[in-house]
């Protein structure tokens, strides 16, 4: 079968590798015009005029320069979790950058250098690596063009102009903030995390500063040039090389820098050009090269697995309520002495609720560690007091965020003063023939037009760490029904481990009679203690005291479902937000918060069509 995209796709590969050749010869061509004989003919002389000082001086800055470049792959390599070791990830960053820097068509040269060097990786996954060091790259050096141009302004940079570089780069920073996943045709990609994005700017700023100083460095000193002065021009030069795609960024680089720098002659500038390609791309080549004759062993496995979230894990959960990881693309992290669920919202790695085992030193060390190989930001969401005061103990940032309101299922009685409207409930749900039931044979079309009929009064329904109306979801709960002349009018789902029940959804038709949703739960209560359940949590609700209680009450949360859990008697368990700073744990909480109110739309959905889902997959 033949397709026009098939049909144009050689031609378009053809143009696309010749087409940087094409922009150096004719960036030479035209440099050739500028540049009078006289000027090729002092370039000699000018280079022997070099001080050995200027030499060692622009190889240390070059050093460093591609120390920093090395570490662009490893932020990459922590993104695209490849768990190759910082050694290799660096080493083979830095080579793959001075070669395809030098032979151009960097993207493709750099993902040849690392499959080569890098055994455990992939070509599609080094191809990953070196497109997103070259958008990075770019990215870095839209911030640094930005802060020269607002702290020292010039004739090459305006303030203005450095100013529209900063807001490019904050506007990427919100975006990716805001939408952490997004679509490209049939492809999803994940955003840069902020951490990431902090480490590419810092990376960015050494890279390019130690690169114009050794420039700066090799330039002959009769010039005069001031290194700020250099720096827009050299940054402005690099940014046309690095587009234009030629080898070594021939002609666009001369170009650039010589229409920026028009007070400096032209054989001082060619001399501290040529001396700066012999130190900055000819030798970091040779021993890339020399790199590249004897690639990288096989690495032995991370001390840190992840794997799929399995139906084994949330049975034996230690808290129910991990069962809403079925609905929020979750998988778990594992070391040999605990595993954690966790949930990547965007920028965080978020521990939900409870480790599924281990003691919480070794759950928030792990948590640590790998947030940091991730390029996210940690963070424990509802961490009991026992996880909290071990966190705080080790200098973790904590927040009360809401109380859970649990009550043990054996001692549970409608009897007493402080049952009183529990029982008015229950007479008034009696008096109109409601009947409830536990779902076995779940009447799905019939809860699908509940849900529905309650997204239409109350607003799309809302994702992450609130559950959703989804068959295969629920198909993993207690579900009970209650019915008004045969009719199912409203229903109650329940997360189930070995050791609690947990309140999930609760949807009912408008109108229903009073009680309706009491009687449900008292149902469910019955249940539970039948099967032995220790526990019975009726979810949580905002903390009585503190700053969330007072957003709560500023936000207008409904007073009646506080009044309708507390009709039952529980007790307040109170849960907290925990990370290692507070700027991390508002960066996480707003993380979750956004994740909740807009659900990934990007994530596999089934059937249901008003319910998007992500299947328990891996990590």
């Amino acid at each position: 079968m033949f397709t026009l995209v098939g049909g144009k796709a050689p031609a378009t590969s053809f143009l696309r590798h010749v087409m940087p050749l094409a922009v150096g010869a004719l960036c030479l061509w035209i440099l050739q015009g500028q540049i009078s004989s006289d000027t090729f003919a002092g370039l000699g002389t000018a280079l022997a005029n070099l001080t050995s000082a200027q030499w060692i001086s622009a190889g240390l800055a070059t050093a460093v320069s591609f120390w920093a470049l090395g570490r662009y792959d490893l932020i990459l390599h922590r993104h695209l979790r490849t768990d190759c070791s910082p050694r290799q990830a660096c080493a083979s960053g830095a080579a793959a950058i001075a070669i395809g820097q030098t032979i151009g068509l960097g993207v493709l040269s750099g993902a040849l250098v690392r499959w080569r060097l890098v055994p455990d990786l992939s070509l599609a996954q080094a191809t990953k690596i070196a497109t997103g060091v070259a958008v990075s790259f770019l990215l870095g050096l839209v911030l640094c063009l930005g802060l020269i141009g607002v702290l020292f302004p010039s004739d090459v940079l305006s303030f203005h102009q450095g100013l529209f570089c900063l807001f490019l780069f904050c506007s990427f920073g919100l975006l990716c903030f805001l939408y952490p996943t997004f679509r490209l045709g049939r492809a999803i990609l994940r955003g840069p995390s902020l951490r990431m994005l902090g480490g590419i700017a810092s990376l960015t700023l050494i890279d390019t500063f130690c690169a114009g100083v050794a420039l700066w460095c090799l330039m002959p000193s009769d010039t005069a040039l001031p290194l700020l002065a250099l720096m827009p021009a050299y940054m402005l030069a690099l940014g046309a090389a690095l587009l234009s795609g030629t080898p070594g960024g021939v002609g666009p680089f001369e170009l650039v820098l010589l229409a920026a720098l028009p007070g400096i002659p032209q054989a001082e500038l060619l001399c501290g050009i040529v001396a700066f390609r012999l130190i900055y791309y000819a030798i970091p080549f040779s021993l890339a090269a020399l790199l590249l004759l004897r690639p990288f062993a096989p690495l032995a496995h991370s001390d840190i697995c992840r794997r799929n979230l399995h139906e084994r894990d949330l049975r034996k959960a230690p808290r129910a309520e991990i069962g809403l990881c079925r609905q929020a693309d979750a998988g778990v992290i594992a070391s040999r002495h605990v595993s954690l669920p966790v949930l990547r919202p965007g920028q965080s790695l978020c521990l939900l609720f409870a480790a599924l085992g281990g003691a919480p030193e070794a759950a928030l060390a792990t948590l640590k560690k790998q947030a940091h190989r991730e390029m996210l930001f940690p963070i424990v969401y509802k961490a009991d007091g026992r996880m909290t005061a071990v966190a705080t103990k080790s200098g973790w940032r904590a927040l009360h965020v809401a109380d859970d309101l649990v009550l043990k299922p054996s001692e549970f009685q409608t009897e007493g003063r402080a049952y009183r409207q529990l029982r008015r409930k229950l007479r008034q749900a009696e008096q109109a023939g409601l009947s409830i039931e536990r779902g076995t044979a779940l009447p799905w079309k019939e809860l699908a037009q509940v849900d529905a009929d309650w997204q239409a009064r109350q607003g799309r329904a809302r994702g992450m760490t609130m559950g959703q109306f989804c068959p295969e979801y629920l198909s993993h709960q207690d579900v009970f029904l209650a019915r008004l002349k045969g009719r199912v009018v409203a229903f109650a789902s329940f997360h189930v481990s070995t050791d609690e029940w947990c309140l999930d959804l609760m949807r009912a038709n408008a109108p229903v009679p009073d009680g309706t949703m009491h009687a449900l739960i008292t149902a469910a209560i019955a249940a539970a203690n039948e099967a032995g359940v220790p526990r019975f949590c009726l979810a949580a609700l905002p903390p009585e005291r503190g700053l969330i209680a007072w957003l709560a009450a500023k936000s207008g949360c409904s007073t009646g479902l506080s009044q309708f859990k507390k009709s039952f008697n529980p007790k307040r368990s109170p849960r907290y937000a925990l990370a290692p700073s507070w700027v991390q744990l508002a960066i996480g909480l707003g993380d979750l918060l956004r994740a909740v109110r807009r659900p990934n739309r990007n994530l596999a959905h089934n059937h249901h069509e008003n319910n998007e889902f992500a299947r328990a997959r891996g990590v």
